[in-house]
């Protein structure tokens, strides 16, 4: 039997409904049938869950690793797909997957401290940035990735089903959407982006090299990358003092840093704000921190 947190069964539940149901019950089996087939030893399942299970593992050459559950849909296929075409270079190796079980298995990161631990925020943006330089990708005409536009129609969604008056402040909900029209308009180059390249997604591995986990695999111009950054680290991020400066001097960075426009930086980073807002809301979370930032990003465009 595993130990899983309220939090986590109701996070699963709360996303999958009765098919999150199902899966919790059949995850015990699934983690053993799991551990058999890639010949996992030694595993020590995590307790800070989100929206995975996650559990370390021993492989036959002894080799750490780590085993990744989630009910099997779309972004979990998409993320294996993403790994595959990454194929380690500044990202964590995808060593085995399953689609159909929702499984993969991936190589461990150590020692793994996440970018939190840098205290100066200057030099985690400059890492982000030149982490995301080596993670980019061609766009691969084979394989079918969701896109900018593909994840933007959360606007449509969100006023579709309010069509007089949401929970969401109307005028940023509008803007935003409005500047996305505008933005896929105008479209730059195109590449496979992570897509959720955010502090607690970049890892310390061997040697001082930063590494990249859990991808969300989307295709878009550069400036679309950004605003997971934007909005992190989440759990300190309100209580920073002068905010709006800090997140000015990112920006500023990371056009330097990367060659970029920065007002397409700062329109795409305010787009993702309020599209992380109209997730959590559609995932029934809170989605006051988004729009807090949002309101900061649109004083800068």
């Amino acid at each position: 039997m595993l130990n899983l947190s309220p939090d986590f069964i109701d996070r699963i539940i709360a996303v999958h409904g009765q098919i999150g149901q199902k899966w919790l019950k059949s995850l015990p089996e699934l983690q053993e049938k799991l551990a058999q087939r890639w010949s996992l030893s030694d595993i020590q399942p995590i307790q800070d869950l989100s929206y995975n299970y996650i559990a370390f593992a021993s492989t036959p050459e002894n080799r750490s690793a780590v085993l990744k559950i989630g009910v099997p849909h779309q972004e979990l296929e998409t993320e294996i797909q993403a790994l595959r075409v990454f194929n380690g270079d500044g990202t964590v190796q995808l060593l085995k997957a399953d689609p159909s079980q929702g499984a993969m298995l991936l190589e461990r990161i150590l020692p793994g401290d996440d970018l939190r631990t840098i205290p100066d925020d200057n030099k985690a943006t400059r890492i982000a940035a030149h982490l995301m330089q080596q993670v980019w990708k061609p766009v691969p005409p084979e394989l079918n990735f969701p896109t900018s536009a593909d994840w933007c129609q959360a606007f449509q969604r969100y006023l579709s089903r309010y069509p007089k008056v949401g929970p969401l402040p109307d005028n940023l909900v509008k803007d935003a959407a409005a500047l996305t029209s505008e933005l896929l308009k105008s479209p730059l180059n195109n590449y496979l982006l992570h897509g959720d390249l955010h502090h607690m997604n970049i890892l310390l591995g061997e040697n001082d090299n930063w590494i990249a986990i859990d991808p969300k695999g989307v295709i878009g111009e550069e400036a679309f990358e950004f605003g997971a950054l934007l909005l992190n680290p989440v759990s300190e991020l309100l209580d920073w003092p002068d905010l709006k400066e800090v997140q000015k001097r990112r920006l500023m960075i990371l056009s330097q840093e990367l060659r970029l426009d920065l007002g397409r930086l700062t329109n795409w980073s305010f787009v993702r704000a309020v599209l992380s807002a109209i997730w959590s809301l559609e995932d029934g979370e809170d989605w006051n921190f988004g729009i807090e930032i949002a309101h900061i990003l649109r004083e800068l465009i």
